[in-house]
């Protein structure tokens, strides 16, 4: 009984790293990017939102060709970033915040809950300022694609911007400095991924 137990176990090990071993991973690739609307066309590869090297925070709009010409499908698609940057750069504050919330939580009790809801107002009625269009490609199809972002000074202005109008006189330096900080590890690790892949 017990012989034909070992045997079933050790079948079953073998059968499992046979079948392990046989799984093929694939590997994302950021070598090729290829146009959404034109699948068979290669495309730059900011149009798949690859970072860029000179954006802290990036996003990518769309417009479909349009009989009115190339400056309102620019318009289009511009405001299609835009709208999307406002949202990434929201997103990735709030998560921010909510480290340093949690981080110092035990240390000031409520008054770090308090802060971070008057940011999480002001960055909802905020408006990014200093996004600019850094590239535009038409597709082979004839559809508009736009990179809007924001450089580290341009994120950085956003950043005191939010702070000052939050917080007011309740030291914004210490709030400022984290963002600002958290930005640069994360701008860091994306660069350390993308270049060692």
């Amino acid at each position: 009984m017990m012989n034909l137990l070992t045997v079933s176990v050790l079948t079953f090990s073998i059968v499992a790293l046979v079948g392990c071993s046989s799984i093929q991973s694939t590997k994302l690739s950021y070598e090729e990017c290829k146009y959404p609307d034109s699948p068979s066309n290669t495309a730059p590869s900011w149009v798949c939102n690859q970072p860029v090297d000179e954006l802290e925070v990036q996003a990518v709009g769309y417009s479909r060709k349009l009989s009115s010409g190339p400056g309102m499908m620019t318009d289009v698609a511009t405001t299609e970033a835009r709208s999307r940057l406002a949202g990434y750069f929201s997103s990735e504050v709030n998560t921010r915040l909510s480290r340093l919330t949690t981080d110092s939580q035990t240390e000031e009790g409520n008054t770090n809950a308090d802060i971070s809801e008057r940011i999480q107002k002001t960055l909802a009625t905020m408006t990014l300022t200093k996004s600019r269009i850094y590239r535009t490609q038409t597709s082979p199809e004839g559809n508009m694609y736009v990179l809007v972002g924001l450089n580290k000074a341009a994120y950085g202005e956003n950043i005191d911007a939010l702070v000052n109008t939050a917080l007011n006189d309740d030291s914004p330096e210490l709030y400022r400095q984290f963002l600002k900080d958290e930005s640069d590890k994360t701008l860091e690790q994306i660069r350390k991924e993308l270049s060692g892949k």
